[in-house]
């Protein structure tokens, strides 16, 4: 078989896989609970970026998503020389990453990242959003 782009291997899904054990680097996260649903994820996630397909992911409250998309995300990136970009549907999602997640992988992943919040026009004030009302034609 020959490899169009640098692979990853399986190498980097084991390195995923460990990090998300019962004795790997997020068990010394504080309130660390392993979930086996969540290194399920991480793993699946890990896979997709390795073979640059799509996932889709439906997991229940507790599970651990975030990290599971983020960790791997990361590391991912980072290996790659790219940036990870993550589109969240709600501000408190967007708050939750940036205050409570990130900073939890900030402490255990092994290499150093950066983080950065970007917000488009649609998440102006509530009254900004007022002055753009759409124009109307009328034709007499």
């Amino acid at each position: 078989m020959i490899a169009l782009k640098d692979s990853l291997g399986t190498e980097f899904v084991e390195r995923i896989r460990t990090i998300f054990s019962e004795n790997g680097r997020l068990s010394k996260a504080k309130n660390f609970e392993f979930r086996p649903q969540q290194q399920e994820m991480a793993v699946a996630v890990a896979t997709a970026l390795e073979e640059e397909r799509h996932l889709v992911v439906e997991a229940g409250t507790g599970v651990g998503k975030s990290l599971a998309y983020l960790a791997p995300a990361i590391l991912f990136a980072l290996e790659q020389h790219k940036k990870a970009i993550v589109s969240t549907h709600t501000i408190n999602l967007q708050e939750q990453l940036l205050y409570k997640d990130i900073p939890i992988l900030k402490k255990i992943l092994p290499e150093e990242f950066d983080a950065a919040l970007m917000k488009g026009g649609w998440n102006a004030p509530f009254s900004r959003r007022m002055s753009f009302s759409p124009v109307r034609n009328e034709m007499s």
